[in-house]
């Protein structure tokens, strides 16, 4: 896990300034605080800061190969590398190190663009080629690893994090307002646009190669499957579920370094701790976080599986005074702003985890695989709700004022795509148009392009929200755990990210994975067998923070909401509006907390980049 940054300027005779990639490169020395490198050749310059994980007395970077010709920054992980090294050696290559790095090195050699095929890890990386003067970056295949660009008159950029391609100065933190509607709703800009003017994401799955001043961007795998899914009996996908978790997670506890997990008492993460406790065969350090809020505290369940594979436990609160303070430092952190709240308690048990291990396992991504989240049941339930009458769904939604029958009255006279479309914002439509009328509404092209190579498969509404999610939703899920854990300088892995298992996921039939009005169903079953029932049972609670509470009070996030149309950063939103939903939500007469928090947070990345 590492930091990668570098530039090729357009101009071949312009020789590349080694502070420019230096101050690119240590603006973000917490994602490598144990070696850094330089290696400039020319107009190009390549940066790299290390936290050493394997092959820790090796491993330096930039690499090149034993021409000297070829040179690789790389930051993540190849979890199949000891194969693929075994292989490379059997066909006559020969190896400097140890180290995961010069394996894709060897495999680029050999390979050329097609050596990310071979590889199983999450990783970005970056090898010029000197002697074809071209530049090859890669992301791997869910983007658990981010890669941002910017191509500007002067050159083309490339780093792990946002703030590494300002501090070339090259280009200049400017916001994009025609992204803040997309924003507003989902928390986040699907697909490779950013909420910065001209900086870019590398999409998952996807190559980028840079040659005599033009890019190119490739795909080399999609999540979306291919043909029909085949029947398989339930019990059947159990045991290759299990087979294939337990496999993954041995991958991801190869390191030279300690390994722990953070267990929050949810299955999944649990899943994972008693996984990794039963491989290791010997105690495993857990970090939970907790609240003195009862609705909120999840840290009872973490003990109880802690005690039952005899893990060291380490249990924290952040109170809500830290998290107020903390909050304008992470979103600088995190590049964009937040897109959960629970961010920072993952930043606080990285700095815990950073003093006992270097490396946590983690339970993300399978919600999104296996339709954990309740909302994968709103397409099918929206169908049946269009055959009630208008009348009785508006009475239904002002009796109950649950805001899910509201939503369901919503999506009645809504198109199909359009259920799927907004079935993970956390805003409505019309609230987003109440507080700021003035923003051009987002027209979410690359959203409905990921709805639209769905549309002929012959999948159920849950299959195509599960996955429109991984190719969007998820991608902040997982921006989150990297920023916030290498905020810290602690490596995560996530074992429901092997693609294998993505494609396993992709490839099973619905009711493996949603029965009795429940999701995870195949994860669940696979669960009870090392978990206890009720933690496998009991209701999802997201890991959730008590945000509500806190905006009503005087304090802390509740004196920075009660300020929030003040601010001059909402100059974007209509004061008036933003006062009348701050006012709703303190004397407790609505819930607004999703849309106080997406708006100040905004407000927050706008202060902290100055855009």
């Amino acid at each position: 896990m590492c930091g990668i940054t570098g530039l090729v300027y357009r101009d071949r005779s312009r020789e590349c300034d080694g502070d420019v990639v230096t101050a690119m490169r240590d603006v973000m020395v917490y994602r490598g605080p144990d070696d850094a490198g330089l290696h400039l050749d020319g107009p190009v310059g390549l940066g790299f800061r290390r936290l050493s994980i394997i092959d820790l007395g090796g491993g330096h970077q930039p690499m090149t190969d034993a021409r000297g010709t070829r040179w690789i920054i790389f930051n993540g992980e190849i979890y199949n590398y000891r194969a693929l090294r075994e292989e490379l050696i059997a066909r006559g290559h020969t190896f400097r190190s140890h180290s995961d790095t010069e394996v894709i090195l060897q495999l680029y050699v050999e390979r050329g663009e097609k050596c990310v095929e071979a590889l199983n890890g999450m990783f970005a990386f970056a090898i010029w080629d000197a002697e074809h003067q071209s530049l090859f970056i890669a992301r791997d295949r869910m983007g658990v690893k981010p890669l941002y660009y910017a191509e500007t008159p002067a050159a083309f950029l490339f780093a792990s994090e946002v703030k590494s391609l300002l501090a070339s100065r090259l280009i200049q933190a400017e916001s994009r307002p025609e992204t803040f509607s997309e924003y507003l709703l989902f928390r986040q800009v699907a697909g490779p646009q950013t909420l910065f003017k001209g900086i870019r994401t590398l999409p998952p799955g996807c190559t980028m190669t840079i040659r005599d001043g033009r890019s190119r961007i490739d795909r080399y795998w999609s999540p979306i499957p291919s043909g029909d899914r085949p029947a398989i009996a339930f019990d059947d996908a159990v045991q290759q579920f299990g087979a294939l978790l337990e496999d993954s997670v041995k991958l991801r506890l190869v390191s030279d370094v300690p390994v722990g997990t953070f267990c929050s008492g949810g299955v999944d993460s649990s899943l994972v701790t008693a996984l990794a406790a039963r491989l290791k065969g010997e105690p495993v350090n857990t970090f939970s976080v907790g609240f003195d809020d009862p609705d909120f505290d999840e840290s009872p369940y973490a003990l109880r599986v802690s005690e039952q594979y005899r893990t060291i436990h380490h249990r924290l609160e952040v109170s809500h005074a830290e998290f107020a303070e903390a909050l304008p430092s992470l979103v600088w952190n995190n590049d964009e702003p937040l897109d959960f709240a629970n961010s920072i308690h993952i930043f606080a048990l990285s700095r815990l985890a950073k003093q006992h291990v270097t490396v946590v396992l983690t339970g993300e991504g399978s919600d999104e695989l296996f339709a954990g989240y309740p909302r994968y049941r709103i397409p099918g339930l929206a169908a049946k709700y269009r055959y009630v009458p208008a009348p009785l769904r508006r009475l239904a939604s002002l009796l109950t004022r649950d805001h899910r029958i509201a939503k369901l009255d919503r999506y009645a006279a809504q198109s199909d795509d359009d259920v799927l479309l907004y079935n993970s914002s956390y805003i409505a439509r019309d609230e987003v148009t109440q507080i700021a009328p003035r923003l051009p509404a987002g027209a979410l092209a690359f959203r409905r392009e990921c709805l639209g190579q769905t549309a002929s498969l012959h999948l159920d509404g849950a299959a195509r929200a599960s996955l429109l999610d991984q190719q969007t939703f998820l991608a902040g899920i997982l921006l989150r755990q990297d920023k916030m854990s290498m905020a810290a300088s602690i490596e995560s892995r996530v074992p429901f990210m092997d693609y294998r298992m993505v494609e396993f996921a992709n490839r099973l039939p619905t009711d493996c994975k949603m029965r009795l009005g429940s999701g995870k169903a195949v994860v669940k079953a696979f669960a009870r067998t090392l978990l206890p029932a009720d933690i496998v049972d009991r209701k999802k609670s997201g890991f959730g923070v008590p945000l509500g509470r806190w905006f009503r009070s005087n304090e802390g996030l509740g004196a920075q909401v009660a300020g929030l149309a003040d601010r001059p950063s909402a100059d974007v939103f209509d004061r008036q509006a933003l006062r009348r939903f701050v006012a709703e939500h303190r004397d407790g007469r609505r819930d607004h907390t999703e849309l106080l928090w997406t708006v100040l947070n905004l407000c927050v990345w706008r202060e902290a980049f100055r855009c």
